[in-house]
């Protein structure tokens, strides 16, 4: 099954997806790329802003994928006016190294896509608009090559406005006038004057570790399961709905389990762990175009995992039955405390079933170390929490009760509401736009690091793979019973029943290795 992206005119589910634009990405097998140079900025949680801070239109690429394979041919500028920064003409006499480190043969040569090579400046593809290599190659933003758009293992398309600024191919418009990154690369370079494009970026997906072994996730770990979740050591975490106590249970690799127990008998909704929205790319080689980027900025938090309650309103729970919380592995006698009270809300799906579906939902760590999450003041309504400072904000608000989400770049979450309809919220802009509609209760949504697709569990049982940033849905799996859906970085998707609602049994789909 292949449903029509939020580009295309019809029904529900197709309506248009404003600020959306064409990336085509051909990536294949045993490839990897980046780019950069003096200009480049690395690590999936800098905004980069060339020129400019006010605010702009949130501009995205389409992607597509081509298998063929095509010869590489450089396109370079050397001598006359630089097309990419508009400069001097450069200079290709030879001479000795001025007092500045730069050959003088080469003039102003210092771009992240330029290279003083033989006395003269070359200037690759990247970055230049219109795109050099026309009409029958298209420039490559991992190699900065011209290259056939339909081989493995290329990144092209064009570039989208975003203020003074253009995100190229692995970036998209942070909504104030820079680029961020996202699937499949990890940050971002741009010239002086605003053109953007993403770096190291990969085409294989290299997992740094193991899921535990199938019997022990559906041994003690899975009893009463409700949600699932990994962080980026495949610990696999869990929380329950159950008569009795809750509990957050963690089951790592080597098969070690820990058990959290909740607060009174408050039903637990959702888990997730903060983990990283890109995966860290190696460096071709080869490419003498490119430098190589630094290392990653880090991001403090990772590993840190949230929890929300959900006890319905007339389920027995006492005095704030619903809210956010933070497992603390250093108070053994009360490690998951509310720390955010919510409203108590309640909805008609995805489960059809008043324990789970009520309470916040749609629990999503940011990359700023931040909680998003739906319905904590009123059905429909995003709101921040901030564990930390114990306080809670609203940002916006969806047309329809929020039953999953999740983070797909650096200001970017994923949301979807009651009925199956998805939408993309900027938290710099607090804007949402609807990107498509999948036709039934969504009950989960996964966001992968390696391609930057996202995975949807449906209330029919289907799993659709979407493209968070065109709105490109299609088939992927069918669930076997009702639950929720969750990629760990191994590279499988998990499917978990929700047991309260329906029995079965954790198991897994391999996700593709080659984008």
């Amino acid at each position: 099954m292949r449903r029509r992206a939020a580009s295309e005119a019809g029904g529900v589910g197709e309506r248009a997806a404003t600020g959306v634009m064409a990336v085509a990405l051909a990536l294949g097998s045993g490839c990897g790329g980046d780019d950069g140079g003096t200009e480049t900025t690395a690590g999936s949680n800098v905004t980069t802003t060339p020129t400019g801070t006010s605010s702009s239109t949130d501009g995205t690429d389409a992607q597509t994928t081509g298998e063929a394979t095509g010869s590489a041919t450089a396109a370079v500028t050397t001598g006359g006016p630089d097309p990419t920064t508009g400069g001097a003409s450069s200079d290709t006499s030879g001479g000795e190294t001025s007092e500045t480190g730069v050959d003088p043969g080469c003039g102003d040569c210092f771009e992240p896509n330029q290279q003083c090579v033989d006395d003269v400046c070359v200037t690759s593809c990247q970055g230049q608009d219109p795109d050099p290599c026309g009409p029958d190659l298209a420039c490559d933003a991992l190699t900065g090559e011209c290259v056939d758009p339909e081989s493995s293992c290329v990144l092209t398309g064009p570039a989208a406005p975003c203020d003074d600024a253009l995100c190229g191919p692995g970036t998209v418009c942070d909504g104030e006038g820079g680029c961020v990154a996202i699937a499949p690369c990890n940050g971002v370079t741009c010239t002086t004057e605003g053109a953007c494009w993403g770096h190291a970026c990969g085409c294989t997906r290299t997992p740094g570790c193991s899921d535990p072994e199938l019997a022990l996730m559906n041994g003690e770990f899975a009893n009463d399961i409700s949600s699932l979740s990994f962080d980026d050591d495949c610990n696999a975490w869990m929380v329950t709905i159950r008569a009795g106590p809750d509990f957050v249970r963690r089951l790592t690799p080597a098969g070690a389990l820990d058990t959290w127990t909740g607060v009174s008998e408050k039903d637990l909704g959702e888990v997730k762990a903060l983990k990283q929205l890109t995966v860290p790319r190696g460096y071709p080689e080869g490419h003498p175009l490119t430098s190589a980027p630094p290392d990653p900025v880090p991001v403090m938090g990772y590993g840190e995992v949230a929890v929300t309650y959900i006890c319905c309103a007339n389920c027995g729970c006492g005095i704030t039955p619903q809210g956010v919380a933070k497992v603390d592995d250093e108070d053994p006698m009360a490690p998951l405390p509310i720390i955010i009270p919510a409203e108590i809300t309640s909805g008609v799906g995805p489960f059809a079933n008043q324990w789970t579906d009520s309470g916040p939902q749609g629990l999503t760590w940011g990359n700023d170390r931040v909680l998003y999450v739906g319905n904590s003041t009123d059905n429909g309504d995003i709101n921040t929490a901030d564990l930390d400072a114990m306080t809670e904000g609203y940002i916006g608000a969806l047309p329809g009760r929020v039953t999953a989400g999740a983070p797909i770049s650096d200001v970017h979450l994923l949301f979807a509401i009651e009925g199956g309809d998805l939408y993309r919220f900027n938290v710099n802009t607090q804007d949402s736009e609807f990107v498509v509609g999948l036709g039934d209760h969504v009950t989960s949504l996964s966001h992968d690091a390696f391609s930057g697709r996202v995975y949807a569990g449906l209330a029919n049982l289907e799993v659709i793979e979407v493209e968070p940033f065109t709105g490109t849905a299609s088939a992927f799996a069918t669930m076997p019973s009702r639950g929720r859906v969750a990629v760990s970085p191994s590279g499988a998707l998990w499917f978990t029943p929700v047991k309260w609602v329906e029995n079965g049994a954790l198991t897994s789909w391999p996700l593709p290795t080659e984008l």
